[in-house]
């Protein structure tokens, strides 16, 4: 097993040295706004009667021939959903 020696220590800043980062300051962070296209991630809660009634939509969309999956996923079909209420309230 090799052994290596400790790395050197640090010497302790002087009150003077910790004054002057105070005193310097410093600026706000920049933030940069989110393309349109990055995926924000958020949490939503549903009752269990929409989630059966969501399911039993997906459930008469056609399937890929021999699988056993709905036609299309839940978040997919919610996106979907939302998509469809933005182009209605925008027209």
């Amino acid at each position: 097993m090799p052994v290596s020696t400790a790395p050197p220590r640090r010497k302790s800043p002087t009150e003077a040295e910790i004054q002057a980062v105070i005193s310097k300051g410093g600026q706000v962070a920049k933030t940069e706004a989110e393309p349109d296209e990055t995926p924000k991630h958020i949490n939503t809660r549903l009752t269990v009667g929409i989630v059966r009634q969501i399911d039993a939509l997906r459930a008469s969309r056609p399937r890929k021939p021999g699988s056993p999956k709905l036609g299309i996923s839940l978040h997919d079909w919610i996106v979907e959903a939302v998509l469809d209420k933005l182009e209605k309230e925008e027209a």
